[in-house]
């Protein structure tokens, strides 16, 4: 009869492992990890998220720069922590989120960061084009843009269309949360995103 060997004996030796995400947001700097560094010193380290979809390339771009990313099952979830975050810290705190439904379901998370006054910074990644794509756009096509949803309950909520929207964007966005007492909202297509750096 044969021995069967314990977990703890490996069967091969462990290779050292580097990411995709790592490795690609290295090899070819993008929009999105230029927006991050941007804003390296003025947000808190620790940031909340909902990984997946459009939001990808911004979550892939917080891990290669050394941001702590805080995964959690929804985006109210998300929301929620990001408010605790910005709470506690007293610095804005950056959450991403996918477009439409992620804004959708974290809105409750923004009217209690704009009643409590926390800068809450809420990043959102959109389909490739902003009113072409998905059913899941709701940019007027099948429903109502995610900015005019959150525009009433944050000081500032925009779509960047361009690579350099995106990154004075994000700038501003954590500017006016910091200054403002908060949330703010960016929405940055895929496309944008993907862009070499400027």
């Amino acid at each position: 009869m044969e021995r069967v060997k314990p977990f703890s004996e490996p069967s091969k030796p462990a290779r050292s492992r580097v990411s995709g995400a790592s490795a690609g947001t290295r090899a070819q700097p993008n929009v999105a990890c230029s927006m991050l560094r941007g804003i390296l010193g003025e947000i808190n380290a620790c940031v909340p998220c909902v990984a997946g979809g459009n939001a990808m390339p911004l979550i892939e771009a917080a891990y290669a720069i050394g941001l702590r990313l805080v995964p959690t099952r929804s985006e109210l979830g998300a929301g929620f922590a990001g408010n605790g975050i910005a709470w506690e810290s007293g610095r804005p705190a950056l959450c991403i989120v996918i477009a439409s439904v992620g804004v959708y379901g974290l809105v409750q998370a923004l009217h209690a960061a704009c009643v409590n006054r926390r800068p809450l910074v809420v990043v959102s990644g959109d389909v490739a084009s902003i009113g072409r794509g998905s059913v899941q756009a709701g940019d007027g096509w099948d429903g109502p843009s995610v900015t005019r949803v959150t525009r009433p309950l944050t000081a500032w909520s925009f779509d960047a269309l361009t690579a350099d929207l995106a990154v004075r964007g994000l700038r501003r966005a954590v500017l006016l949360a910091r200054e403002a007492r908060c949330p703010t909202h960016l929405n940055v297509p895929l496309s944008v995103q993907e862009q070499p750096a400027p």
